[in-house]
């Protein structure tokens, strides 16, 4: 019997879980906007970002459950090479009142062996509304977690005008997909 009762222990122990704290790797991972206009499709990057997250994961290979996930990207961060088109979006998006964007996640509702559904709160030059992303993740051999996804987002769900140019010749389309490729390491 006192075999018995080690075997099943020590069989159980291997499926470890383990809650960690999380912080994004910027130099190892990207955020680009992509969108329209009138003219030509347009890219830009966000350079200045950061985010953290509390992440469960089982057996090394599966996560179990993200209890905390936020994201923020600084507005003037966002560069598309062109001053112009950059200033144009800073002022679309209120940077002087609303420097930041920022998503936090309020519940991961499905996880599977490499995607997941979050729900979260996204909020764009201080207007917030609740949005629903599928995600693929891969945890990496050394313990980091990527995260990839694109979301669509319209601008104007947010109270912002799309950027405009040369007195409104060119317009800039109110729908833009986000584009994520996010590493999370302890």
């Amino acid at each position: 019997m006192y075999k018995i009762l080690i075997t099943l222990i020590l069989s159980l122990s291997t499926m470890t879980l383990y809650a960690q704290n999380y912080s994004i790797v910027v130099d190892e991972s990207e955020v680009i906007i992509d969108g329209t206009s009138n003219v030509h499709d347009w890219e830009s990057k966000a350079e200045q970002f950061s985010g953290t997250a509390t992440i469960e994961i089982e057996d090394d290979s599966l996560i179990s459950s993200i209890s905390a996930l936020e994201f923020n990207v600084v507005v003037d961060g966002i560069k598309s090479g062109k001053g112009g088109m950059d200033n144009k979006t800073y002022d679309a998006l209120n940077k002087k009142k609303h420097p930041n964007i920022n998503f936090v996640l309020s519940e991961v509702t499905n996880i599977s062996a490499n995607t997941l559904t979050a729900n979260g709160e996204l909020t764009i030059s201080g207007v917030t509304k609740t949005i629903q992303m599928e995600v693929e993740y891969e945890i990496l051999p050394d313990g980091s977690v990527l995260f990839k996804g694109t979301q669509p987002i319209t601008m104007t769900d947010y109270d912002v005008d799309p950027p405009k140019a040369m007195f409104g010749a060119i317009k800039a389309g109110a729908d833009v997909e986000v584009i994520f490729d996010a590493k999370f390491a302890q």
